[in-house]
């Protein structure tokens, strides 16, 4: 029965640290990146063929670049300028390159706390590893959802981040690797501070 306890208990905090993972790391990329978007043709560009604000959904796609997730861009009109499948991060020339480490960043926090908060003996980094990427129940299901919550309609085509690479590195790779990784590193911190 304890087993089972403990095992409900790391998918509740895994999942529920997953989330707020997302969560954040989104709200960190909107506080890093708005003030450039406002600021950008092409996004002014795209609002106007979109005919709306896209500044949510440029924020997000920004968020699944940070996870090396390209936005599919329909091939028509001015879009066939950008590449079919674009990175805006990459394309920035460089001063959003720190959003690579946004996502890894919040994902080690989110691993290290399920790992901290579940898992009584932190020296076994099994189990710390296990318990960290427990934040892969909450995180991936946000990644899907954004796949289409950042879908901008720009009439013939929408422009939104590649589900295959969205699902597979967003959703799994890197709550998994970096979540297990936090669990660990929180189990090592433990252990030296003993």
């Amino acid at each position: 029965m304890v087993v089972t306890d403990h095992l409900r208990t790391s998918i509740v905090v895994g999942a529920l640290a997953g989330a707020a993972a997302w969560i954040l790391g989104y709200l960190v990329t909107y506080a890093g990146v708005i003030g450039d978007i406002r600021a950008d043709e092409q996004a002014e560009l795209l609002e106007l063929a979109a005919e709306e604000s896209i500044e949510f959904e440029m924020v997000g796609l920004l968020f699944y670049n940070a996870h090396n997730v390209a936005a599919e861009v329909p091939q028509y009109s001015v879009f066939q300028a950008l590449e079919r499948s674009h990175n805006f991060v990459l394309a920035d020339g460089g001063s959003s390159l720190f959003l690579y480490l946004v996502p890894v960043l919040v994902l080690l926090l989110a691993g290290g706390a399920v790992a901290s908060y579940t898992v009584s003996d932190l020296e076994v980094s099994t189990d710390a590893a296990l318990a960290g990427g427990m934040v892969v129940l909450g995180y991936f299901p946000l990644v899907v959802i954004g796949l289409f919550v950042f879908s901008i309609d720009l009439g013939d085509g929408a422009m939104r981040p590649e589900p295959l690479f969205a699902t597979a590195l967003a959703g799994l790779a890197y709550p998994l690797v970096f979540g297990s990784i936090g669990g660990v590193l929180a189990g090592f911190a433990s252990s030296r501070s003993e």
